[in-house]
């Protein structure tokens, strides 16, 4: 049994197996990506299928031509694929005029190729279907040098360069198959070629691709939990809209408060994920004003003690909606408790201090702000040094005194009043009334 020929079959047989697994357990792959390995398929077959026939011909009747011919073939998919290669690398890297220069020195090598049917300056097979190298034998061998080259030099010219990993791995790959190239040559090793063409291509680059493959899918999953952040903060939007439009006197009402808290939560330096929840909490607080009759969230005069009761239940009704959203389970958190007040004659738990959750504090606060810089159906918006006066006043009592001092600060700041209900939302108010 010939040994040596078994090994060189056998390694590239395994690599190439390996490298059709993959495909076949990755169907989701991008095209472009299944294209890439197709053709470290293709090359790697290329050599191996070559070398066989190169093997196996001279020890059957065939001709010498014919023995040209299929050294013709392997010398021109060599370089046809080591120049798709350099297209799949690039990808939409460069432009045409670029890649169809590229063309030139494979067309220089199909010449040289063909050229061992009419001469032997390239190749040749004597009679006894022995090859033999010409004056310009070099010449398949320079010209997959310079792809190899180019491999090398195209990904690190352009300004976006690429990761070292990747540079890295296109390094050794091209120098593993320029190393087995020149083994080939000067030492009349074909174990080399094939064996470094199937080691560097199949299994550093299948690798190399691999991480690519995985950076996909997780920008893929990125996208979508954005998407998802995005879809929730428009049903969440969308709620707190319908809550505000049962009264003609609170448009934007829990827009503004979650803009409120979440300057509040920032100014206190919470982090991005407690600012985002309260931002949610914000829009929500109000959600179980769904449950009370419009008749008495609307009424012009004053509550009987009966309505003020029914009133008096929203907290409990939003914090039971908000508690089967278990996605987000402290959501019901400023929904139940953001009536609280701090000296603990609040409601629905009478709870105080800081037994009531920071969150329901800071939306409490914000509620305030809200409550008396915007138009009601008993009363016109507070000019804004009022409010200032009623915040200081209730500070520690119905309100915590820390998150005052900052609605303080921010009154302070906003020298416009611009914090208020804007003017248009006054008019949709009375476009709707």
């Amino acid at each position: 049994m010939d040994y040596d020929f078994l090994a060189i079959n056998l390694f590239p047989i395994i690599g190439s197996l390996f490298l059709i697994i993959f495909l076949w357990r990755n169907s989701d792959l991008t095209k472009n990506l299944k294209l890439t390995f197709y053709v470290l398929l293709a090359v790697a077959d290329t050599e191996l299928v070559t070398y066989n026939l190169e093997v196996l011909l001279p020890s059957t009747a065939c001709d010498p031509i014919f023995m040209t011919i299929v050294t013709c073939i392997g010398y021109i998919l060599r370089t046809c694929m080591l120049y798709l290669l350099i297209l799949l690398i690039t990808r939409e890297d460069y432009s045409k005029k670029t890649k169809h220069l590229l063309l030139i020195p494979l067309a220089v090598n199909a010449l040289f190729s063909v050229s061992g049917f009419f001469t032997d300056l390239s190749y040749s097979y004597d009679e006894a279907k022995i090859f033999h190298r010409g004056p310009l034998g070099w010449t398949s061998h320079v010209i997959m040098l310079l792809y190899l080259i180019i491999i090398i030099v195209l990904p690190l010219s352009k300004k976006h360069k690429r990761r070292r990993f990747e540079q890295a791995v296109i390094f050794e790959t091209a120098l593993m198959i320029t190393f087995g190239a020149f083994a080939e040559s000067l030492l009349g090793s074909l174990v080399s070629m094939r064996i470094a063409i199937t080691a560097s291509i199949i299994f550093y680059y299948m690798f190399f691709q691999s991480a690519y493959y995985r950076e996909d899918i997780t920008k893929k999953q990125f996208e979508q939990a954005k998407m998802f952040e995005r879809f929730s903060y428009q049903v969440v939007t969308a709620l707190s809209s319908t809550v505000d439009a049962k009264d003609s006197y609170t448009n934007g009402h829990s827009q503004r408060v979650a803009d409120y808290s979440k300057e509040i939560a920032g100014r206190l330096g919470m982090d991005e994920d407690f600012i985002r929840d309260i931002y949610f909490m914000g829009l929500l607080h109000d959600i179980g004003k769904i449950g009370i009759p419009d008749n008495i969230i609307n009424k012009k005069g004053k509550l009987t003690d009966e309505e003020y009761s029914i009133i008096k239940t929203h907290p409990a009704i939003g914090s039971e909606v908000l508690k089967k959203i278990t996605e987000m389970p402290g959501l019901s958190c400023g929904a139940r408790w953001h009536h609280e007040r701090y000296d603990g004659k609040g409601y629905p738990d009478g709870i105080k201090g800081t037994d009531i959750p920071i969150e329901a504090r800071i939306i409490a606060v914000a509620d305030a702000y809200d409550a008396m810089s915007s138009k009601r159906s008993y009363r016109d918006a507070m000019p804004q040094a009022d409010i200032r006066k009623e915040i200081v006043r209730v500070r520690g009592t119905q309100l915590d005194p820390e998150i005052s001092d900052i609605m303080i600060q921010m009154i302070d700041e906003d020298v416009n009043y611009d914090m208020r209900e804007k003017p248009q939302d006054i008019d949709a108010i009375q476009l709707s009334s």
